[in-house]
């Protein structure tokens, strides 16, 4: 791998520079680039933090401006999914459209042909074809945020990160010197605070009904879109027992409430799907997650007509409409889709 040429994705944080640093002890020549995909002041002093990491690691770090397009893939996506009653999950799409796409093409129009880094908890292993596999700190893996990437990408692409535990980082970090800055990664990047005040920016008050799963009216609210399933707290309505949002229904404008039992799942229509490993549409035994922190769950991929379909062994809780539903084969990422509709 000596003098082969990679770009990393630089945000100044732990992750991406010990990345670099551990490519750069590779052999490989290393470019640093960060994607600033804010624009704001924020952004200036994340690059500054990896413009200190990349002197510190003697190579060079450009500023590549992606904002308008991240305003118009990913924060417009991000709109507009929670205003069709869905929850998004923005980073998914981020990593497709922009960081290891376009932000990747500019990067290499400046430095030339090149592999792709992050500091990703993942690995990539090659055998006929390309495998996305979960990093060994299973408690950092980030394999189900990349779902989405296709053979070419992960073919150019390198997770220097998924043999090394999160405790490992820190260490390499504090014995190599390197100016890092020890941040945890936001769940949205371009939302300080809280999401429902995020979306009381751009979206108008809009009052309708609160149902129980009878079809009683219990209470009202201020906009369906401002509501997701599962959701506990906020809700202005008093009952014997906790109530959880079971069902939105932005056309009626209206917010369906139940017990928590009410809010179990069996199965999920999943759409916009990609698989990384081969499947001819046949019924198949694996397992997988519905939300980025959730508990991995047997199940059954299958066709049912037209549609694809993940039948869950036992019923799972919050079943959300938007997020991706990541499919594994063991360790290895056999493929995932958006969730469409949900199933008790």
């Amino acid at each position: 791998m000596a003098n082969m040429k990679v770009i990393v994705g630089m945000s100044g944080g732990v992750d991406s520079s010990v990345a670099a640093y551990l490519l750069k002890k590779e052999g490989f020549e290393v470019a640093g680039a960060f994607f600033d995909m804010l624009k704001n002041e924020k952004s200036e002093e994340e690059f500054n933090a990896a413009k200190r990491v990349a002197d510190a690691l003697k190579i060079r770090i450009v500023r590549i401006d992606v904002s308008k397009e991240f305003e118009k893939e990913i924060v417009a996506y991000f709109l507009n999914a929670y205003r069709n009653g869905f929850t998004p999950n923005p980073c998914v799409i981020c990593n497709e459209k922009i960081k290891f796409s376009l932000a990747y093409n500019r990067a290499k129009q400046i430095f030339g042909d090149a592999l792709f880094s992050t500091g990703h908890y993942a690995q990539i292993e090659k055998n006929k074809r390309m495998h996305l596999k979960k990093g060994v700190d299973k408690l950092k893996d980030q394999s189900y945020m990349l779902w989405r990437l296709s053979q070419e990408e992960l073919k150019n692409s390198l997770f220097p990160l998924g043999r090394y535990r999160k405790e490992e980082v820190f260490r390499i970090a504090e014995e190599s010197a390197l100016p890092v800055v020890h941040k945890e990664s936001q769940d949205v990047c371009f939302i300080r605070g809280k999401t429902s005040e995020f979306l009381k920016r751009h979206f108008p008050i809009k009052y309708g009904n609160i149902l129980d799963t009878e079809g009683n009216v219990i209470g009202r609210h201020k906009g369906a879109y401002f509501y997701t399933i599962g959701q506990r707290s906020g809700l202005g309505v008093s009952f014997e027992k906790p109530l959880y949002v079971v069902k939105t229904d932005v056309k009626r404008n209206v917010v369906v409430l139940g017990v928590r039992e009410k809010c179990m799942f069996r199965k999920a229509i999943i759409t916009d799907t990609n698989f990384i490993e081969l499947w001819n549409g046949k019924p198949i035994n694996l397992v997988c997650k519905v939300r980025y922190k959730a508990k991995e769950t047997p199940c059954t991929l299958k066709m049912e007509g037209d549609k694809t379909v993940v039948e869950f062994d036992e019923k799972i809780f919050a079943v959300t409409p938007g997020q991706s539903l990541v499919l594994y084969r063991e360790d290895y990422v056999f493929g995932g889709g958006i969730i469409q509709d949900v199933f008790v």
